[in-house]
């Protein structure tokens, strides 16, 4: 498949790429192989380093050390070009790496996924030729461990950042305070947004330097013990050449920092997600295959059964789309797969988890801990729904990316001319796929018209009038990620070609398509609730009192 061809343009011309689908990208022989021995390399080194993830689940800390022993192993450069000291890994061997580090303890591949993904060095192919390019190449092939503060106090989605960079003579000084940030309180250097000149800037901050500090560390329900922190500056100097911003005025970065940024949240949240579901599925099989019911094995059962399924197609489906979204591609491809990718593997993790908690009854809400003291094996199922349901909340939470997705897409095409798709066909014979496999293909292709024409309509409706119609983005951004997950689930088992691969396609778009229908109805103006009225009145405080009384 070539790097630039997307599934965006199928969604937005109403007409199914088969040939596109018939396609799958593979990883080449040399790729796949170093992959391999890096995914090696940091399963073996997480598991020595951290001899027990309970450990560190308890007390939220990383063992002394980790994380030099990460920078001597090589894995802060391994995402990075030779020239950062890095072995120039490819976006999916970095997913790859992540996962299996994660596999063990989430926190080890989360700094090693922020690390790769949104620090310093990630930004590095959008800084431009000088001293701010050479002054990070210097740092990050030194060692230095980095991150990226955005968060402010007042939250994530405000146009401009709270943090002010005030020019002052040859530098910019900066004021504010960052909130979640991953790695921050261990951070060598930081990237940080700030407002400058009415846009907004990225400024790289030794964290050594005055007015810098850890205000506090921050501990979530999940992926505990990763570093994270509330960090204040307070008159920070920096210099203006490592200030990084587009035209004085303007609100607009180098555009391949969104690209950057659709890498990096698949990296820290969708490859341990991976992990996550992994796991869920090889405790489900050990749970499965020792236990019983009256005598009678719980394999034997036909809900038990289709939920093991449901694994297994999940967990296909999973990689299926990292694969797709990933493989062979440069920094700016595929944008709309990457940026779908984020949900469609953290929300499929979370259900995962969910599922495997509900076919072990209390067995799965119970601790790692308790379960050692009574002898019974210690799956830290508990531990893993923690960390997905963070999974979802990082790097954005899953709505605000739907809406973001589906502003995307309008905004790519917004002409207010595109003609409404046509309703002609197109040749589903170029995939080998089974009867019901081909069934799935049809719906796909008629659903991509669906979406295209909906696309279409609301493109004719005025912009201020669609950016406040946010249930109309958030499920136009979930269609597309369904859609987007059928197509490389179907892509890949016609790739694959195997008897397996067929089964487990069948029972992914099987629920896929369930889902779509529940989301094109959700789009149909009429028969809704006054959801707006019924909010109002209970947060003014006019209505319905007794729903807090006890």
């Amino acid at each position: 498949m070539s790097a630039d061809r997307s599934l965006e343009t199928g969604l937005r011309t109403g007409r199914l790429d088969v040939d596109l689908l018939a396609a799958f990208p593979e990883q080449d022989e040399a790729d796949r192989a170093a992959g391999d021995r890096w995914v090696a390399r940091a399963a073996a080194f997480t598991e020595a380093a951290v001899p027990d993830p309970d450990e560190v689940d308890r007390t939220r800390r990383l063992p002394d050390g980790l994380i030099d022993g990460l920078r001597r192993q090589g894995f802060l450069t391994a995402a990075f070009p030779a020239e950062l000291g890095g072995a120039a890994l490819s976006p999916y061997n970095v997913v790859r790496v992540v996962a299996a580090a994660a596999r063990h303890s989430v926190p080890v591949g989360q700094v090693i996924a922020i690390q790769a993904g949104v620090g310093a060095g990630a930004l590095y192919p959008a800084l431009p030729e000088g001293s701010l390019r050479d002054m990070v190449r210097e740092r990050i092939a030194g060692g230095a461990l980095s991150g990226f503060g955005d968060t402010d106090r007042a939250g994530q989605n405000n146009r401009l950042p709270r943090m002010t960079a005030t020019p002052d003579g040859d530098d910019v000084v900066l004021h504010g305070e960052k909130l979640f940030t991953g790695n921050g309180p261990v951070a060598d250097l930081l990237a940080v947004s700030a407002t400058l000149d009415g846009g907004i800037c990225v400024c790289f901050v030794d964290t050594a330097d005055p007015g810098f500090s850890v205000e506090s560390t921050v501990d979530f329900t999940g992926s505990a013990g990763l570093p994270n922190g509330a960090l204040r500056f307070d008159g920070v100097r920096v210099p203006r050449e490592h200030v990084l911003s587009g035209a004085e005025g303007q609100l607009r970065l180098p555009a391949v920092i969104n690209s950057i940024a659709f890498l990096g949240r698949l990296y820290f949240t969708g490859a341990p997600a991976l992990a996550v579901a992994r796991n869920c599925l090889e405790w489900t099989r050990d749970f499965v295959t020792r236990r019983s019911v009256d005598g009678r094995p719980l394999a034997d059962y036909d809900r038990v059964q289709r939920m093991v399924a449901r694994a297994m197609a999940d967990v296909y489906a999973m990689d299926s789309v990292a694969r797709w979204s990933l493989v062979g591609g440069g920094i700016t491809d595929r944008w709309l797969e990457r940026f779908v990718a984020k949900n469609v593997l953290t929300r499929t993790a979370w259900k995962l988890v969910d599922r495997t908690i509900a076919l072990m009854g209390a067995e799965g809400l119970e601790t790692v801990a308790s379960k050692r003291r009574r002898g019974a094996p210690p799956l830290p199922v508990e531990r893993a729904l923690r960390d997905a349901r963070g999974f979802r909340m990082a790097g954005n939470v899953d709505v605000r990316l739907d809406d973001q997705a589906a502003t995307l897409l309008l905004a790519a095409d917004r002409t207010g001319t595109r003609p409404l798709p046509d309703e002609g066909g197109v040749d589903l014979r170029a995939l080998d796929l089974t009867p019901r496999n081909q069934e799935h293909l049809a719906a796909l292709a008629q659903q991509t018209r669906w979406f295209a024409r909906s696309c279409a309509e609301a493109a004719r409706r005025p912009r201020a009038d669609l950016a406040e119609d946010q249930e109309f983005l958030v499920t136009t951004g979930r269609l597309a990620a369904e859609l987007v997950s059928v197509s490389a689930v179907l892509a890949r088992t016609n790739a694959l070609g195997t008897g397996e691969a067929q089964e487990l396609a069948d029972v992914h778009c099987t629920a896929a398509l369930d889902r779509l229908s529940v989301l094109w109805r959700r789009l149909r103006r009429d028969g809704q609730p006054d959801h707006h009225k019924i909010s109002r009145g209970w947060l003014t405080g006019s209505t319905f009192p007794s729903l807090t009384t006890t």
